[in-house]
């Protein structure tokens, strides 16, 4: 008992001896205190919006992240995805990924045409990326059929033959992540016929003579494909430098070679350099708007030669003068400075181009000056943008373009330099993230336009020759897109065209078309096309002199996939699905309908 009471007293005496320093203590301190709590633990990501964005092929070798001191443009780039809520997941360790950097794509279609693509890009490098692309797409059918009791029926055409084929090596390299070095070397080979004649046509034209011809044909059949067809190769190569740093002063620059040789006898080397050279810069009294200037600067030089021999044979009905040997040098010299200046949000776009040139006669130098201005604003949080503006250019219409835009021109086409003039007015508007709509007004000048019409050395009418025109147009115009995540993509427009020339061939009063692509859960792939031309002057004389007008053409085209897993899918593609004979070119019937069904494999590399 009498211990207990003393355990007590010292008790009561601790207590009071410990008091003054708790009281002493700053009720402003902290103390640094850890709990440790032991149990199971479950990670998970409560439920919140899904970013569902469209799936895209990034080129991580040269993604490099750098803080830029300035920004110039005004394109406020909107998400057109509306986030949709996913159900709480568990996180789990992300395994390593498979590459797909190579596939293999074959298919064939109705009129004998076979389809292939061979693709290999390199694995993912910070330094380096390189691959290669060859494809070839060809067709061997022919257009109508021999009817009975009909010698000489006027809907069987020329076998319409053609062959795409090419072959693509490109590479790039960043040195010291701040040079960036591009390359691409690549080889086409393009054949085609010149189809646009009928049994019809051989037999007014009984005895063919021309030069290099000698012969007295009936049917199409009883001539070699050889006799009218035309083939062209082109070799390429190209290689530019980029400036990559983040300093105010960069620049930039790419030479261009290419050598296109077709078959008769016709040759085209193009060197091309440009370059530019920028400075960003600050401006106003607080120096917070922004601006930077350009100075480019490009040449592109022609040097074209035909060396016919006597024993060539031209095109099938040519009746015109055996062509002689002729060589030329032409020369294109741009220089264009300009600025851009970004004030809130005004974009003000100031400059000029001025052009130095001998392309359109190789024997006489012009100059030409063009405006390079556009002044833009937005509106209502950028929902809104208004763009004003006035620009020009020349473009040499060379060999390899013109053969291009009309794969049945004739050998040794006229060459000039197409000079324009356009002053526009541009609004888009964005009524949602998924809506958007732009309408547009054009106001062109056009000196030494390219338009086409019918060779008249040729006496089957199947061949043409290079037709240049001074006329100015306006132009109206607008379409509308609604992107719905990655599920569906719509999208519709249209323009109208007025001319102050009304005898211009091949130029329509009014283009429509419309699109959609829909993705089910990235299983099913739909996709289906529309398109209508309107009416259009063409260059076939008619029996009573005039000359005829090609009707309206639409066309319908659609196309499915099926993906099979990752590595495998399967698609199917049709075009024409109106049935219509359509005409792009007078003489010059379309096929009715064409399906194309094929298979398409991804190689699979190892897991990086």
């Amino acid at each position: 008992m009498r211990m207990n009471k003393r355990i007590a007293i010292l008790l009561i005496i601790g207590f009071q001896l410990s008091a003054p320093a708790l009281i002493a203590q700053n009720p402003d301190e902290t103390f640094n205190e850890s709990v440790t709590v032991t149990g199971t633990y479950r990670p998970e990501i409560k439920e919140f919006d899904k970013i569902n964005i469209a799936p895209q092929i990034a080129d991580t070798s040269t993604a490099m992240r750098h803080k830029f001191s300035y920004e110039v443009s005004t394109t406020r780039l909107t998400s057109l995805y509306s986030p949709t809520r996913i159900k709480a997941a568990k996180i789990i360790g992300e395994p390593t990924s498979r590459l797909y950097n190579s596939y293999v794509r074959l298919g064939f279609g109705n009129y004998w045409s076979p389809l292939a693509e061979i693709y290999y890009n390199s694995t993912r490098s910070k330094k380096i990326n390189y691959g290669v692309f060859a494809t070839h797409n060809s067709s061997w059918g022919t257009i109508g059929k021999r009817k009975k009791g009909v010698d000489f029926p006027g809907t069987y055409y020329g076998k319409n033959h053609f062959s795409q084929t090419g072959v693509t090596a490109f590479g790039k390299f960043i040195v010291g992540d701040k040079v960036q070095l591009a390359t691409d070397l690549s080889f086409e080979n393009d054949y085609n016929l010149y189809y646009g004649f009928n049994d019809s046509t051989l037999h007014a034209n009984d005895s063919l003579v021309g030069f290099g011809h000698s012969a007295t044909v009936n049917y199409r059949d009883s001539l070699k494909v050889k006799d009218y067809r035309a083939l062209y190769n082109r070799l390429a190569w190209n290689f530019g430098v980029k400036d990559l740093s983040t300093e105010a002063l960069g620049y930039s620059a790419n030479i261009k070679v290419s050598n296109l040789w077709a078959l008769y006898k016709q040759n085209e080397l193009n060197i091309n350099l440009d370059g530019d050279v920028h400075y960003a810069f600050n401006v106003g009294k607080k120096k917070k708007h922004k601006a930077i200037a350009y100075l480019h600067l490009m040449w592109d030089g022609y040097y074209g030669t035909v060396n016919p021999s006597a024993s060539m044979t031209m095109p099938l009905g040519y009746s015109g003068a055996a062509p002689t040997s002729q060589s030329a040098f032409r020369n294109l010299f741009d220089i264009n400075p300009y600025v851009d200046f970004l004030f809130g949000s005004f974009k003000l776009h100031a400059g000029f181009l001025s052009n130095i040139e001998n392309f359109s006669n190789a024997d006489s130098t012009r100059f030409h000056i063009y405006p390079d201005v556009e002044l833009s604003k937005s509106f209502l949080k950028e929902a809104l943008n208004l763009s004003l503006g006035a620009v020009g250019a020349m473009d040499a219409n060379s060999l390899d373009v013109i053969r291009q835009v009309n794969p049945y021109v004739g050998p040794y086409s006229t060459m000039r330099g197409t000079s324009h003039y356009d002053f526009y007015l541009r609004m888009r508007v964005n009524f949602s993230k998924k809506l958007e709509m732009k309408l547009y007004g054009e106001f062109n000048m056009f000196t030494d336009d390219l338009c086409f019409q019918l060779d008249t050395n040729y006496v089957l009418r199947n061949v043409y020759e290079p037709l240049y025109l001074k006329y100015n147009r306006v132009k109206a115009g607008g379409s509308f897109s609604f992107v719905n995540d990655e599920m569906l993509n719509i999208s519709l427009g249209g323009n109208y065209y007025y001319y102050t020339d009304k005898t211009l061939p091949y130029r329509p009063d009014f283009d429509a078309f419309f699109s959609a692509k829909f993705n089910y859960h990235d299983k099913w792939l739909f996709g289906i096309q529309a398109l209508v031309v309107g009416k259009m002057r063409g260059s076939q004389p008619t029996a009573d002199g005039s000359v005829e007008t090609l009707p309206l053409r639409y066309g319908i085209s659609a196309e499915l996939e099926y993906r099979h897993n990752r590595a495998l899918s399967f698609f199917i593609k049709a075009d024409n699905l109106a049935y219509q004979r359509y005409y792009l070119w007078s003489n010059y019937p379309s096929q009715r309908i064409t399906f194309l069904a094929g298979v398409t494999y991804t190689i699979l590399t190892k897991k990086r």
